[in-house]
């Protein structure tokens, strides 16, 4: 039987639209390796320690994210996190793993979630249409996050390191299956403002 390959495909690939100057951006992250990581009983010291000296950071026990080089991991729960790598797709979950092993349970979600990053001089005002939560610079720093829902859709948002327009980042992971119902929150939510639609590769 001949191998099948699977290639990673945008959960939004419909979408194209392109409005330089808009008050609000967004793009979809791609090619992301996605994984839940759940600590085992009586193990979070032992899986703390093992991520401290393997990625060098502090796994967060509070709604956070933290990174280091290609790797970052943000709070969801009491002993559980959303890990995400830049690269890898599937490939992450298997090695996140075998680094984690016996201390930790690895489920891959490369192809469950979508993540989006958004932006601009108006996003704030955008998503206070949806999330019940402060997103304003003193309330929610550089490195939050919160898993909350928006629309009926849940989602868990945290805000990186601001553009280099001095102006909001947020990165926002939705579930692939409700990629769309985001979307059509979204931009109703940032029709008043202009919406971008741009490659998230870059943070540019």
């Amino acid at each position: 039987m001949a191998d099948t390959a699977l290639s990673p495909r945008p959960a939004l690939s419909d979408i194209g639209q392109s409005h330089p100057g808009a008050g609000v951006t967004i793009g979809e992250r791609h090619s992301l390796g996605i994984a839940i990581m759940h600590v085992r009983k009586g193990l979070a010291s032992a899986l703390q320690e093992r991520i401290r000296q393997h990625f060098l950071l502090e796994l967060p026990n509070r709604p956070a994210l933290v990174s280091a080089g290609e790797v970052a991991f943000v709070g969801i729960g009491p002993g559980a996190w959303l890990a995400l790598s830049d690269k890898g797709g599937h490939l992450f979950s298997t090695w996140l793993r075998q680094v984690t092993a016996p201390l930790a349970s690895i489920n891959d979600q490369s192809g469950g979630y979508a993540v989006f990053r958004v932006g601009g001089r108006a996003i704030r005002e955008a998503l206070a249409k949806g999330f019940a939560i402060d997103l304003e610079a003193r309330a929610f720093k550089v490195g939050n996050a919160a898993t909350t829902i928006v629309s009926h859709v849940g989602a868990t948002i945290w805000r990186r390191e601001d553009f280099p327009d001095g102006t909001a980042c947020f990165e926002i992971a939705v579930a692939r299956s409700l990629a769309h119902s985001f979307w059509a929150w979204f931009s109703e939510s940032a029709a008043e403002f202009g919406c971008d639609w741009r490659d998230a590769a870059t943070r540019s």
